[in-house]
């Protein structure tokens, strides 16, 4: 018979990764907060340039007074040398989004407009789960986290995802 207290401790061992553990924690002072006319997408690129520590991108949202594009943050990744993954607009695999938290990287990521004419919405993913995701909304004043459950998150997702690898350079 197995002593209880390595049941249990086998028990943790092996649910651990069902609670939420691969999250990626971005510290609050990393978090890159918006500023018109809508930098979002600049903002979503610097908070993970910041928490992995790629200084080469600190100031972009400074140095950006305009909304930004896949097509921008892909030049802006490839003129400093970063190799990333991306998936375009209008692709409906999470296949990327998995690959982003399982490896510690967070990603950019695009939300459909709210109202036609408006434009989408980028913010940083930190959390994928089977039930809940959370995101870094650089709206928010208090620059938190968020959490909606992944059927929200699906609805509003546009199928764009920006994974940089700040530890491999570009190939």
């Amino acid at each position: 018979m197995t002593h209880p207290s390595r049941s249990v401790a086998l028990a943790v061992l092996l649910l651990l990764p069902l609670f939420g553990w691969a999250e990626v924690k971005i510290p609050l002072e990393c978090r890159v907060k918006n500023r018109p006319p809508g930098r979002c997408g600049w903002c979503a690129l610097e908070t993970l340039a910041r928490f992995h520590g790629a200084k080469s991108l600190y100031g972009i949202t400074d140095e950006h007074d305009c909304r930004a594009c896949p097509d921008d943050l892909e030049e802006i990744l490839d003129s400093n040398g970063i190799a990333y993954r991306i998936q375009r607009p209008g692709t409906e695999s999470t296949k990327i989004l998995d690959y982003a938290v399982r490896k510690g990287h967070g990603a950019v990521i695009g939300f459909h407009e709210l109202t036609p004419g408006n434009g989408g919405h980028i913010v940083t993913l930190v959390d994928f789960g089977p039930e809940e995701v959370r995101v870094i909304d650089s709206n928010d004043a208090d620059r938190r986290v968020r959490t909606m459950t992944r059927e929200r998150f699906l609805h509003w997702w546009d199928g764009f995802a920006l994974v940089p690898d700040f530890k491999r350079p570009a190939k």
